[in-house]
């Protein structure tokens, strides 16, 4: 029974039925087979036999076909049925509600106050920011008179001061080169006399100091004594010294005083002579200079001779022979540029200087004549202080405040020998550098001070340059706290921008703490009360003209630029089933704001030719622009296109195999896209999901 049932069915699968069909048929066979006890596959008689694998059902894929139709490219929003005008109003400030004079359903007249701020504090912000901005001005003109002053000509200075000293540095190398003059000498030696005359001078100071400082302490030991005889004694002793210091300031200076300014006088003069009669140098010497250069010369060339003639063989010889030559023609020229130099050299500034040393003399020696007469004055007061001192002495007796004070004195006086001293080493080494530049000088010029000298111009030069580099630092600094102060004048002059600003700001707030109607018609809207704090823009109020209605709908800004206004708008409305009503877009969205705080617009205004009564404010409607409408074209669900990065393709089965096409596509709608290219008509694809 089993045979029987199966056969049919294989049959009717040879018979060229689907796959799918022919499971189904099998299964639905074999199930009634099942329920009736039988075994439909035949296992039961050979119960050993292997059942074959069942094929894996393939899952049904929902497909779609192209199709070839009219395509409308709309924009489809919501609207509401509001006044023809209608304005949500705000309060262009922030602030406190003072007072709110009107409330929803009242009926309102163009210009009529809905609301006031409170505007206590507005004077005092708009005083404030006024005062701020005379602050920054004032800032701005203090800064301007802070001018960057070129202080760059104490530099420039230097730097010529450096340059001044390279050229004397040069100077001083070709002194070097050519060697001390007789000038230079004779200044050294006047230099020297100076300094021992000087030194000499010092040492009498430090003697006569060492006497009175020896006196001192005498007296001060007397004084240190017990108030016996022998401190009238002292006393006494000192009326007397005083007594005596003032007769020889009156008796006029001493003997070897005068006699050593008269001598030092007479000294200055006998130079002043010897300048005087100095002979001038006589062409027959600088001829004899010019004979010996000219002799040293032909003794050079027969040396020079000789070695090429074999007469002097060794190279000791040779050397020796030629630096002897070498020497004397060198010696030679010197004597001669010497000859030279003295003949040309005026000694008219000598003599003047040497004129200016004697007067400096005679005023000497004029001093030590005179005495003066606060010494004398001086004297005469030490004379009567001696003689208080004895009066007290012989009255009371030792007094310390006198002590104190002449150990002050010796002290003093110790001070000033030990300066002296010191004074004396001071002298001793002006002496000693004196006689050694004098030596130094009739030595003639050293390859030491040549080079020396050359260093020093090395050193000048290099004083120079640093120099120049300081005056360069000095004014890019200059340049740069020039930019930097021109920079906070910018700053400070923005701060002033911003100050006035703020002004202006306030200013125009002074009025504009009011909220107006724009037009007449009713309050649909009231969202403020009194007291309470509002930000600026905030719609609170809501005025509706109580002339005409229009459709009033919220279009996205990426629609917004696709329409325009004069385009035709469908609408449908509850209130009239079944009816497309047209309208006309006679207004698109606005971004500014009004004077009297109108919040901007941002919906589009539709103009509607109504059917008939039956449309009141606050109903709903649909709405349809239509922008595009393309008949014959082809088209697809969204769904069945598919977009992979910049590629878009539609899938179809090949049989069992899934493959894909690229398309090109145009409008899309809310359900359907446009195929410009790659497919055809009627073609089956995969409808993908929806």
């Amino acid at each position: 029974m089993g045979g029987r049932f199966v056969l049919p069915l294989f049959s009717a699968v040879r018979a060229g039925r689907s796959l799918h069909a022919g499971t189904s048929v099998l299964l639905a066979g074999t199930l009634v087979l099942a329920g009736t006890g039988c075994d439909p596959l035949g296992t039961s008689a050979n119960p050993e036999a292997t059942p074959a694998p069942r094929a894996t059902p393939q899952p049904a894929r929902a497909t779609v076909q192209v199709r070839r139709a009219t395509i409308v490219d709309a924009i489809k929003v919501l609207g509401r049925v509001v006044s023809s005008q209608e304005a949500d109003l705000s309060f262009r400030n922030s602030g406190r509600i003072r007072e709110v004079y009107v409330q929803p359903g009242d009926l309102v007249q163009a210009g009529q106050v809905l609301a006031e701020l409170d505007q206590r504090d507005l004077p005092w912000s708009l005083a404030k920011a006024r005062v701020e901005a005379e602050r920054q001005e004032v800032r701005v003109a203090a800064a301007q008179a802070k001018e960057v002053v070129d202080d760059t000509r104490l530099d420039v200075l230097n730097v010529r001061a450096a340059e001044m000293a390279v050229d004397q540095a040069l100077i001083n190398v070709e002194k070097a080169q050519v060697g001390a003059q007789d000038a230079d000498i004779k200044k050294a030696e006047a230099d020297l006399a100076a300094r021992r005359a000087e030194l000499d001078r010092i040492r009498f100071d430090v003697e006569d100091r060492n006497a009175l400082l020896a006196g001192k302490r005498v007296e001060l030991e007397l004084k240190q004594l017990p108030p016996e005889p022998l401190d009238i004694v002292s006393a006494q002793a000192a009326v007397e010294t005083a007594r005596i210091r003032l007769e020889q300031l009156k008796a006029g200076p001493r003997r070897e005083d005068v006699r050593a300014a008269e001598l030092a006088l007479e000294m200055e003069r006998t130079k002043l002579i010897k300048l005087k009669d100095q002979p001038r140098i006589r062409p027959e010497e600088i001829a004899n200079a010019q004979l010996d250069v000219e002799k040293a010369q032909v003794a050079l060339t027969r040396v020079l001779a000789d070695i090429d003639a074999g007469q002097i063989r060794t190279e000791e010889s040779r050397q020796a022979a030629v630096k002897a030559a070498q020497n004397q023609m060198l010696q030679a020229n010197n004597t001669l540029d010497k000859v030279r130099a003295s003949a040309n050299e005026s000694r008219v500034d000598e003599i003047r200087a040497q004129e200016q040393v004697i007067q400096l003399a005679e005023i000497a020696l004029a001093k030590v004549r005179t005495v003066p007469t606060s010494d004398v004055a001086a004297a005469e007061a030490a004379l009567a202080s001696a003689q208080t001192r004895l009066e007290q002495v012989a009255r009371v007796g030792r007094d310390e405040a006198e002590l104190n004070a002449l150990r002050a004195q010796v002290q003093s006086m110790e001070l000033n020998v030990e300066n002296a001293r010191r004074s004396t080493g001071v002298a001793e080494a002006n002496t000693a550098a004196a006689s050694a530049k004098l030596d130094q000088l009739l030595r003639g010029p050293l390859d030491f001070d040549a080079r020396d000298a050359q260093n020093k111009v090395g050193i000048a030069r290099v004083a120079v340059d640093a120099a120049r580099a300081r005056l360069q630092l000095r004014r890019d600094t200059i340049a740069q706290t020039r930019a930097v102060a021109a920079f906070d004048v910018e700053t400070l002059r923005r701060a002033v921008d911003a100050a006035r600003l703020d002004v202006q700001n306030f200013e125009s707030q002074m009025g504009d703490v009011k909220i107006v109607a724009p037009f007449a018609g009713r309050v649909t809207r009231v969202a403020a009360r009194p007291g309470d704090n509002v930000n600026a823009f905030m719609p609170l109020f809501n005025v509706s003209s109580l002339q005409g209605l229009v459709v009033k709908a919220d279009i996205s800004e990426a629609d917004v630029a696709r329409i325009g206004v004069g385009m035709k708008a469908d609408l449908t409305m509850d209130a009239f089933p079944n009816q497309v009503i047209v309208g006309t877009i006679a207004a698109l969205p606005e971004l500014t704001t009004g004077s009297v705080g109108q919040a901007p617009d941002r919906s589009t205004r539709i103009v509607v030719n109504w059917p008939g009564a039956g449309a009141e404010m606050g109903m709903l409607a649909r709405v349809q622009v239509t922008l595009l409408v393309k008949p014959d074209v082809l088209m697809v669900p969204n769904g069945a296109v598919r977009t992979v990065g910049k590629r878009k393709f539609v899938e179809y089965m090949d049989g069992d195999i899934k493959r894909s096409r690229n398309v090109e596509t145009g409008i899309q709608t809310d359900a359907e896209t446009e195929i410009t290219s790659g497919v055809q008509e009627g073609q089956v694809i995969l409808a993908g999901q929806s």
